[in-house]
């Protein structure tokens, strides 16, 4: 019953903005070799929405999470934000449900649609987040 009600949730909040997402690939690890989609869509000013899922190497091989991306400051050229997230990892018979905090680098190594993402996600025990990512427009 979680499940399905947490599905048709993502399922409003994304039908309700896809054509508004700017996609992008992203890549890296969050619990083992991780690669995936995301969706991000700004809501407000200084403020987006963020949404995805990653197949990954790790023991629950399924990522998906929903959040806010929140704009700090520029790190020269590349500015700095914040993003909070809903995460659930699921595999293996097991869903696992926690928060996510990390701090991302837009226009990473001076390529505008290129961002480089580092956290923590809390589920269960902490799982490592560390990936690239590139808008794909």
């Amino acid at each position: 019953m979680k499940k399905l009600i947490l599905v048709l949730l993502l399922s409003v909040v994304l039908v309700s903005n896809a054509f508004a997402f700017t996609p992008a690939v992203i890549g890296g690890i969050r619990d083992g070799l991780a690669g995936g989609i995301m969706g991000s869509s700004s809501i407000a000013r200084n403020v987006a929405l963020r949404a995805g899922i990653e197949a990954n190497s790790g023991k629950q091989p399924l990522c998906g999470f929903l959040g806010g991306k929140f704009y700090l400051t520029r790190l020269g050229r590349m500015p700095m934000s914040l993003a909070v997230s809903a995460v659930a990892y699921s595999g293996n018979d097991k869903s696992d449900f926690g928060l996510g905090i990390a701090m991302i680098l837009d226009r990473f190594l001076d390529v505008r649609q290129m961002f480089l993402e580092a956290g923590i996600d809390a589920v269960g025990t902490g799982r490592a987040n560390v990936q690239i990512g590139y808008y794909i427009y």
